[in-house]
Order: structure tokens, then sequence, then C-alpha cells
């Protein structure tokens, strides 16, 4: 319609109809690349392939380049388009949370929590505690998502989760965080070896030893790192490193070698070959909880917090030489 100056104004029905086409467009192109070619994607869209076709040429004159290089009837993605692809993953990660959720509200308040969490937390201390919140609650569906460092912005910044369980500090706008537990790295080394009959492992007995190291520029490694040259001791063997804390467990209980890790790692593959025992100098890791501002806390969230932190206070019921968690 016009305005009453005598200019045109924006037609929000025009406006949507065009989001809308846009939206298909991306929905054709994402499956044209999960399934690899148009015919696949039209089956997965429930579509005939020459709309599918016909989305794809559209969002290229949209982009205004090319997506695909067509040859021989095939389609072969270039990389604006692998780069595409991939920046789409948190668009649809979006959408597949919303209709998650809308399929588990239900009238009773059973609902669906979606928790965030980095790799210490996701091997034992979580399982353990869904475990506790979900025998009063069978009905509540959960969602995992494990978080790396790298990731722990993103998922931030979209507040598309309830709660996350984060080593801290966390120093992020839009949050609110409580502390959960503090605890101490521990040294871990095969059943059997000469160290394990000590109560407390420190670090220049590790000097001569063979070393499993986390990866570089990790929180781990730099708090380690730190440790042993507060304590003036150069190990001298360090020939093996590794992304995660479950792969140095699984070293060290094959006999490769000793490692000093956090916590929540150790306890959750105690049942492996491997003796664990506290460290000296003390590496503390701080970790809490994290709430989205941009999200009503609800009771759901309140109670499964609480549950958290009953947990979190009896996790390391250890003895000095750390060999019981309870």
């Amino acid at each position: 319609m016009d305005d009453p100056a005598g200019g045109d104004v924006d037609k929000p029905d025009d406006m949507w109809v065009e989001m809308k086409l846009n939206l298909k467009q991306l929905d054709a192109f994402r499956a044209v690349m999960v399934a690899g070619s148009t015919s696949e994607a039209a089956l997965r869209l429930n579509i005939s392939q020459p709309a599918v076709s016909r989305s794809l040429q559209n969002l290229e004159e949209s982009v205004n380049y090319n997506l695909f290089i067509r040859k021989n009837g095939r389609l072969f993605p270039t990389a604006e388009a692998e780069f595409l692809f991939s920046e789409l993953d948190q668009l649809y990660d979006s959408f597949d949370h919303i209709s998650h959720v809308m399929k588990n509200i239900r009238p009773t308040g059973d609902g669906h929590l979606q928790i965030l969490a980095s790799t210490p937390m996701a091997q034992q201390f979580l399982p353990e505690a869904f475990a506790t919140f979900q025998s009063t609650r069978p009905n509540v569906s959960i969602s995992l998502r494990i978080v790396v460092k790298r990731e722990t912005k993103k998922w931030l910044e979209s507040q598309q989760f309830d709660i996350a369980l984060l080593s801290f500090p966390i120093d992020y706008p839009s949050t609110q965080t409580q502390d959960l537990v503090s605890v101490d790295a521990r040294c871990v080394v095969p059943t059997g070896h000469p160290l394990a009959e000590k109560d407390v492992i420190d670090a220049e007995d590790l000097e001569q030893e063979n070393f499993i190291s986390i990866v570089p520029d990790t929180t781990l490694r730099i708090r380690v790192d730190n440790a042993f040259q507060s304590m003036g001791v150069y190990r001298q063997k360090m020939l093996l490193e590794t992304q995660s804390g479950a792969s140095i467990c699984q070293m060290v209980g094959a006999g490769m070698g000793v490692s000093v890790i956090d916590p929540f790692n150790a306890a959750a593959f105690n049942k492996l070959n491997i003796a664990i025992r506290p460290f000296r100098p003390r590496i503390r890791f701080d970790y809490g909880l994290v709430f989205p501002l941009q999200r009503q806390k609800s009771k759901l969230v309140g109670d499964f917090a609480n549950v958290l932190k009953n947990r979190a206070s009896n996790f390391f019921l250890t003895d000095i030489r750390g060999e019981n968690r309870r």
C-alpha cells in the first residue's frame, strides 16, 4: 500500500513470502549437500526433483555465485557451498531444538532439559546425576551436548540451553553463574607401578617417567606445565600427547606412562588398570553452572540444578590415596 506522503512502504506479506522462499532454498541446498544429489534430496524433502533444482538456482541467483559445479549430470559443491553448509549447522540446530522442545513439553509438566557440558563433566558425573534425577522424573527428556572450549562462546551466545556445566571462570554477558565445585588434579599411574605405593605423588617423582600429556594450548596443559615449572621439575620423557583425558587414562591403563589430569576424568576411568593419587603441587579446577539470561529458569531447571549440587558435594568422597570415591 501507499503511505500518506505518497511513498511506498514495505508490504509485510511480501516480506514473509520472500523469507519463506529463502528458507525453502536453504532446505533444498542442505538436503542436496547431505544426500549428494537432487533426486535423493527430493525424496528427503518429499518434493519433486525439478523443485529442488529451481530452489538451488534461485539460491545461487540470490547470492550471486555458484554453489555447485554441474558436470555429467552431477553436482559438485564449490568451496563456497562447503562453507555455507558448515555455517547452516547452528541455524538448523536451533530448528531441531525448537521442534524437540515442542514435542516434549506436555501439560503434565514433565518437560525437557537441554544440557551443555564440558567433556570431563560428561564422562561420569552427569550420567549419574541424570539417573538420580530421572528416578523421580521418569518422563523428563534430556539432551546433552558436549562442548569443547572453542565452541563455548557460540553456545553461550545462542542461549539455546537450560543449564551448562563448564570450567570456571566464565566471564560472558547474558548469563548467570553459580559455583558448583572446586577439585584438585590427580596423578594417574598404572596399577603395580612403584609410585602407586605412595599416598601422594609429587612433581619430582615424575621427572624420569614416561609422561602422557594433553595437547598444547588447553587449560589442563597450561596448568600442569605451570605446576612442574613452579617446582623446577623438567620432565625428561614427554613422548605422548592426546586430545582427551579419556585417552590419557586408556594409555596409562595400558602401561604406556603416567599423567596428571582433572579428577572427573580420573574418576570416570577408575576401573581401568590405573591407580589414582593426589598430586603436589595442588592444581585446582573450578566448575560451575551457567544459566541463560534470556530464558526463564523453570522449576524443572532449578530442581535439576539442586541434584547437580548435591551430587557434586558427594562425588569426591575419597580417602587420602584417592582410591575410593564413595
